[in-house]
C-alpha cells in the first residue's frame, strides 16, 4: 500500500505481568482489551514490537494486509524487540479477531477485536 495511513496503532507484544499465564498486546489481555476502532475506507498501519523471546505469527481475520511487497492474512513476528509493520485498506466492516496464531497464547489472551465504527 503506498501512502501515509489514515490510522496507526503502535502495539506491544509481551507476556503478561503477575502471577497468572498471560500473552499481552498493549498490556491487555483479550477478552478485557480495548477494540482497535476504525473506520470503513481507511488505509490502516498497526506496527507490532516483540517485547518477548519467541514468535508470534499474528493473524487478522477478515483482511488481507501488506507487508513490504507481499500480501499476508498472518505475519512472523519474531522475538527480542522484533517489529513488523503491516498495511490494509480496512474494506470489510465488522468485528474481526486479531490474535497471535500460537493457540495456547491466543487462549492465554494474546488477541484484540478490530472494530469498524462510523
Amino acid at each position: 500500500m503506498s501512502g501515509d495511513p489514515d490510522r496507526t496503532f503502535d502495539l506491544t507484544l509481551s507476556r503478561g505481568r503477575g502471577q497468572s499465564y498471560t500473552w499481552t498486546i498493549d498490556g491487555q489481555a483479550y477478552p478485557d482489551a480495548d477494540p482497535l476502532q476504525i473506520r470503513p475506507d481507511e488505509h490502516v498501519r498497526i506496527r507490532m514490537t516483540n517485547q518477548s523471546p519467541v514468535v508470534h505469527p499474528m493473524h487478522l481475520h477478515g483482511h488481507f494486509f501488506q507487508v513490504d511487497d507481499a500480501v499476508k492474512d498472518t505475519v512472523i513476528v519474531p522475538g527480542h524487540r522484533g517489529q513488523v509493520t503491516i498495511d490494509f485498506h480496512a474494506n470489510n466492516p465488522g468485528r474481526w479477531l486479531f490474535h497471535c496464531h500460537n493457540l495456547y497464547h491466543l487462549d492465554a489472551g494474546m488477541a484484540r477485536v478490530v472494530e469498524y465504527v462510523e
